[in-house]
C-alpha cells in the first residue's frame, strides 16, 4: 500500500505503522473507484499535496492477530488535507467488509438507532485495560460496563450499525475511550468515518486531533456518535497521558 500510493500521489506525505526498505516502482493505482462509492460521492476538490496526509496500518491489533484473535484486526487508510480527516477506510480482511467514509460526501456506514450514556457501555483497550477501567468508573459510574478489545479501528466499527451478514460478532458500544498516547494510523480513519456521520473522536480534553507532523497523539482520545459528545468529554476525570 505504501508504495502505491508513493507511486501514484509522489509529493504526498505517506505514513505507514509497517513497511520495509523495498521500494516497488510496478506498485500503482489504476485509477478504477468501485461503483458503489463512485454512486455516493460527488466531483471533489483539488488541494495541493504539500496539504495531504496519508496515514495507513496495515495490520492492526497485531498482538490479537498473533493470538489468533482475528475479528479485532483491521487494516486501514486514512486521507487528511490540512490535518483534518476526510477520507477514512476501515476493512476486516478475515470477513472481507469495508467501512468506508468521505467527509462531506458520503459513506456506507451508519449509526445505530439508539445510544446510552447513563451509563454508556464503554469500549477501552483491552491491552492497557487496568488504569482505564477506573478511569471509566469515576467518569461515568461502578455500573458502567466496559467491553475490553483488540484494535481501534475495531473499537471505531463497536460504535456504528455494522451489516451483520458481512461482519460476524462485533461488540456494541456508545463511547471509546483511549487514556494513554496512540498513533495517529491506529485513529484517523475512524476519526473520518465518525466525522462523516456527525461523531466526534478528540483528546480527553474535547480537542481536535491534528493528522499532519508527527505520528504520536499524546492527549489521549474519546469517540462518539449520535451523542452529545461535549457532555461526555465534561463528565471525564482530570488527566494528563504524559504523566501515565
Amino acid at each position: 500500500m505504501f508504495n502505491l500510493l508513493k507511486n501514484t500521489f509522489p509529493d504526498v506525505t505517506v505514513n505507514s505503522e509497517e513497511h520495509d526498505n523495498t521500494v516497488d516502482k510496478a506498485a500503482a493505482w489504476s485509477k478504477d473507484i468501485p461503483a458503489d462509492i463512485l454512486e455516493k460521492i460527488k466531483a471533489g476538490n483539488e488541494v495541493p499535496p504539500e496539504s495531504v496526509t496519508v496515514w495507513i496500518d496495515p495490520l492492526d491489533a497485531t498482538q490479537e492477530y498473533t493470538e489468533n484473535l482475528v475479528k479485532y484486526v483491521t487494516t486501514m487508510v486514512c486521507v487528511a488535507v490540512d490535518g483534518k480527516p476526510v477520507i477514512g477506510v476501515i476493512h476486516q480482511p478475515f470477513t472481507g467488509f469495508t467501512a468506508w467514509a468521505v467527509v462531506g460526501q458520503g459513506s456506507n456506514m451508519r449509526p445505530r438507532s439508539s445510544y446510552s450514556l447513563n451509563p454508556p457501555k464503554v469500549i477501552v483497550s483491552r491491552s492497557h485495560s487496568g488504569e482505564v477501567k477506573n478511569f471509566v468508573h469515576d467518569a461515568f459510574g461502578n455500573s458502567t460496563t466496559i467491553i475490553e478489545a483488540g484494535g481501534a479501528g475495531y473499537k471505531v466499527l463497536a460504535l456504528l450499525e455494522m451489516p451483520s451478514s458481512d461482519t460476524g460478532s462485533i461488540d456494541q458500544a456508545d463511547t471509546y475511550v483511549h487514556i494513554t498516547f496512540i498513533k495517529k494510523w491506529d485513529i484517523c480513519a475512524g476519526a473520518a468515518l465518525l466525522s462523516a456521520l456527525g461523531g466526534h473522536m478528540t483528546t480527553l480534553k474535547g480537542e481536535d486531533i491534528d493528522y499532519s507532523g508527527t505520528p504520536l497523539n499524546k492527549g489521549g482520545l474519546v469517540a462518539s456518535v449520535n451523542v452529545d459528545h461535549k457532555t461526555i468529554v465534561e463528565r471525564l476525570p482530570n488527566w494528563d497521558p504524559e504523566k501515565h
